[in-house]
């Protein structure tokens, strides 16, 4: 009996900890800003310098899992051509 006490004890205090949630984080690198160079095809992006880093991702392309925000994204479709900018 004295267990149960224990333990109901325990999950009463563990029910009062603070849980702290994560939050998404924070797009800087200007993606949205970015919009108008949607439907670019890959040799035209590849021809512009930009001042922050970047990648070209193709569909079948290999990319690091790393989350990087001020780096921007530009996912192309099968023909080369921007569908999705987004930070990371």
């Amino acid at each position: 009996m004295r267990i149960h006490s224990i333990l109901g004890l325990c999950l009463a205090l563990a029910a009062c900890q603070e849980v702290t949630v994560a939050e998404k984080p924070v797009e800087s690198c200007g993606a949205e800003e970015m919009s108008h160079l949607m439907g670019l095809q890959r040799s035209q992006l590849e021809n512009i310098a930009f001042t922050q880093p970047h990648r070209i991702l193709g569909p079948n392309d290999a990319a690091t899992m790393d989350f990087r925000g001020e780096r921007v994204n530009f996912g192309l479709n099968d023909s080369d051509t921007v569908v999705r900018i987004y930070c990371g």
